[in-house]
């Protein structure tokens, strides 16, 4: 009699095991795979750590080296300024003719009261020459305080009509401090109204700024313009950036911002005073 139930076949299994074998396989291959991915991600960590660190550690290394140099010039622009033929002229001619010695891009010195920023200026033949070297000619991150390539005259002009109508000086804005970093305290109207006075100071001679304007920005700000080849281009730019109407000659301090857009910029200004 035929059973018409139907049954499902025993698995057959080899004898030689091989279906053991490859069930055994696939679970090593996974283990190994695993494995193999952990230690990836602990060489790549290592390798990004290490490198951070290297990057750090090269960073800071330059930061070292721009503060001393700068400590050691400003040395040499006390150590000129005390020595002034009169009691309270500033006699610094010396200082520029040693500083030209060090660097024929140097251009003029710029202090600023309630602030580190009190640095030698130079002028390259472009804007880009010393955003990564320093004064002394040094490759360094920190860069040099640099005014705009384009701008050319005489800064000691004393009549309006023969003056630069403006001035725009670059600086770094760095984590830790130095260059153009202070700029920032400028965005809080209180330490502006303290801090209110820019100094260049030209050969043996002293022009003063007073700021009248501090803010956000970016590259696209009226306050980079410097197209003045008629005589009715100065007070538009002066109405547009707000100068006061006494102005006859501004100074614009440039640095970015750190942690925002490429293209933002912390603007400081000022205007020409006498």
């Amino acid at each position: 009699m035929i059973n018409k139930d139907k049954k499902t076949a025993p698995k057959t299994i080899p004898a030689d095991g091989s279906s053991d074998d490859k069930e055994n396989s696939k679970k090593d291959f996974w283990k190994f795979s695993k494995t193999a991915a952990i230690i990836l991600a602990i060489v790549i960590f290592g390798v990004v750590a290490l490198v951070t660190s290297i990057i750090v550690m090269v960073h800071a290394r330059n930061l070292r080296a721009s503060k001393a140099e700068y400590d050691y010039l400003r040395e040499l622009a006390g150590e000129t300024e005390a020595g002034a033929a009169e009691p309270g002229t500033r006699n610094l001619s010396e200082l520029e003719n040693e500083m030209l010695q060090i660097n024929p891009d140097y251009i003029c010195w710029i202090r600023i009261e309630g602030t580190d920023i009190d640095y030698p200026v130079v002028r390259g033949s472009d804007n880009e020459r010393y955003l990564n070297v320093s004064f002394t000619g040094e490759e360094n991150i920190a860069g040099a305080i640099f005014m705009d390539y384009r701008i050319t005259g005489d800064l000691l002009a004393d009549r309006a009509g023969e003056r630069i109508p403006h001035i725009i000086i670059y600086g770094h804005n760095l984590q830790r401090g130095g260059m153009f970093t202070n700029l920032r305290n400028y965005l809080s109207d209180q330490f502006l109204e303290n801090n209110n006075k820019i100094t260049l100071i030209v050969n043996d001679q002293v022009i003063e700024y007073e700021i009248f304007s501090a803010r956000l920005s970016s590259i696209e700000d009226n306050a980079y313009f410097l197209n003045f080849d008629e005589s009715h281009q100065f007070p538009r730019f002066a109405n547009r950036i707000d100068a006061p109407l006494v102005a006859t000659q501004i100074i614009t301090l440039s640095t970015c911002t750190r942690g925002g857009s490429d293209d933002a910029r912390i603007i400081v200004q000022g205007y020409r005073l006498g």
